[in-house]
């Protein structure tokens, strides 16, 4: 029963979110965020993002149900994945880019400038 609670906490939302997999890469001038997302066209994704966080949700091309799954069986159906990612640098949100290719999306996420000109006397 625990090995349950742990699963429906951490993979899928009551609401029929799934939470997809995914990768943080914190680069030197750059944060790149990869995920899983299949059954996904790029119509269907909708990125939001602020300075200090990241947002993704897209919408399924067709529902997944699960009839008997492991040892608890229960019905489960999904149709959209949602992935809220708090990023560990600041980032200029207007200069983000993304894209799909064989549902795997990767958003580029350029890091505030931090430079800074020092005078010489």
């Amino acid at each position: 029963m625990e090995l349950e609670r742990i699963l429906l906490r951490s993979s899928w939302n009551r609401d029929g979110n799934l939470e997809p997999l995914y990768e943080l890469d914190n680069r030197a001038d750059e944060i790149v965020v990869t995920l899983d997302l299949p059954c996904v066209r790029k119509e269907d994704i909708e990125i939001n993002t602020t300075e200090h966080s990241l947002e993704v949700i897209a919408q399924m091309s067709n529902a997944v149900c699960w009839q008997r799954w492991g040892v608890v069986q229960r019905k489960v159906s999904f149709q959209s994945f949602r992935k809220q990612i708090r990023l560990p640098e600041p980032i200029e949100a207007d200069k983000a880019h993304a894209s799909l290719q064989s549902g795997i999306l990767v958003i580029t996420l350029p890091k505030v400038s931090r430079k800074v000109p020092i005078r010489v006397d």
